[in-house]
């Protein structure tokens, strides 16, 4: 049963599909099976492949959000293969529950769900986003090269609402993707830091949650430049971590790296 996204006569009114498409990043027989999974939904769709080589992702999907003439708009990468009943599932949980966006994932509160998108374990949501755009006005975020996805989400679950529901998509990687390409520890430093203060400034439910995104990061960063020799870099870093909060794993990282400065 579809009970949301209906016409007056009972009608289920059309999703639209929009898959930023590059193919420097990803083989164009993957798109097609992406196409097909799409095709294969047990509702209607209308799709939209929009063209990101020029532009990037975040411009494609917004580019998306604009020319679509439906209510409710999905999105799908194009290395991803969604499960036939995936729309169908969100259109009829977002009406059981009221919420302007469905993801992948088990029942939370709204603020389990921006601990998770921010600081927890959801990290990839593009191809099991659904949102209903007359409730939600939020737009991806160009300038960000990493976490354009995550801002998204955190702003639209927070302007109308969030609701999940389990095994919608399959995530499919490969050596041509763009996640596989890798980002240079100082450009991947400059976007991190970006995304944290645009989460801090413009989700306010993801405020207490701060301190944690930048112990986090600043641990990552210390231990990408350890790996790469880069010791006193590497103590800069965990000795930021640390001054922010005492975290245990960090000061294990630390005392690692202080070992290696003195034997290496």
């Amino acid at each position: 049963m579809v009970s949301g996204g209906t016409t007056a006569d009972g009608a289920v009114d059309p999703v639209t599909v929009v898959v930023p498409y590059s193919a420097e990043y990803t083989p164009a027989s993957m798109l097609e099976e992406a196409k097909a999974t799409v095709a294969a939904q047990t509702v209607p769709t209308e799709l939209l492949v929009v063209d990101d080589v020029d532009t990037g992702p975040a411009d494609a999907r917004n580019a998306g959000l604009d020319r679509a003439a439906t209510r409710h708009v999905a999105f799908l990468d194009a290395d991803d293969l969604w499960e036939p009943d995936k729309l169908a599932r969100q259109l009829d949980r977002m009406a059981e529950t009221g919420a302007g966006l469905c993801l992948e994932g088990g029942p939370m509160s709204l603020d389990d769900f921006v601990y998770e998108a921010f600081v927890g374990e959801l990290d990839e949501v593009t191809s099991a986003v659904l949102v209903d755009t007359d409730r939600v006005d939020a737009r991806f975020e160009s300038s960000l090269r990493r976490g354009e996805d995550i801002l998204y989400v955190l702003e639209a679950a927070t302007e109308a609402g969030v609701c999940c529901c389990p095994d919608l998509f399959t995530r499919r990687k490969h050596e041509q993707s763009m996640m596989a390409t890798g980002m240079a520890v100082d450009e991947y430093l400059t976007q991190a830091k970006r995304f944290g203060h645009l989460v801090d400034r413009r989700v306010p439910a993801a405020h207490p949650y701060v301190d944690i995104y930048y112990v986090q990061l600043f641990t990552t960063v210390g231990e990408a430049c350890r790996r790469e020799g880069e010791y006193d870099r590497a103590i800069t870093y965990f000795g930021r971590a640390l001054r922010i909060a005492p975290h245990p794993t960090t000061l294990a990282h630390l005392l690692r790296t202080l070992v290696a400065r003195v034997v290496g």
